[in-house]
């Protein structure tokens, strides 16, 4: 079960990902959006246009180093990895796992 949780977040990255990349070619300022290590699925859906409804993640975007971002899902609940943390950066779409079961 963990691992089927692991893959919806999985997916939800590569979403955001995406929707990172449109967003910074649609924006005049050519910035990636933002929302802070937990944001509001709300307002990451209506900025993003992505549709993320997930019980058992918390997402975040944040700025890198690089003029980049990073968005993570961090995994709240269950007993194998609550607080572990999955992550993809904006220069590369492979995601980053933090637990061992996913």
């Amino acid at each position: 079960m963990e691992k089927n949780k692991a893959e919806a977040a999985n997916f939800n990255l590569i979403s955001i990902y995406n929707a990172e990349k449109r967003y910074k070619l649609d924006n005049e300022s050519s910035q990636y959006f933002t929302c802070g290590a937990v944001c509001d699925l709300a307002v990451l859906n209506d900025t993003l246009s992505v549709y993320i409804n997930d019980n058992n993640f918390t997402y975040g975007v944040v700025p890198d180093a690089t003029g980049g971002f990073k968005a993570t899902a961090t995994r709240v609940g269950g007993n194998l990895c609550n607080g572990k943390t999955m992550a993809v950066v904006g220069t590369n779409s492979e995601v980053i796992k933090g637990c061992q079961a996913w």
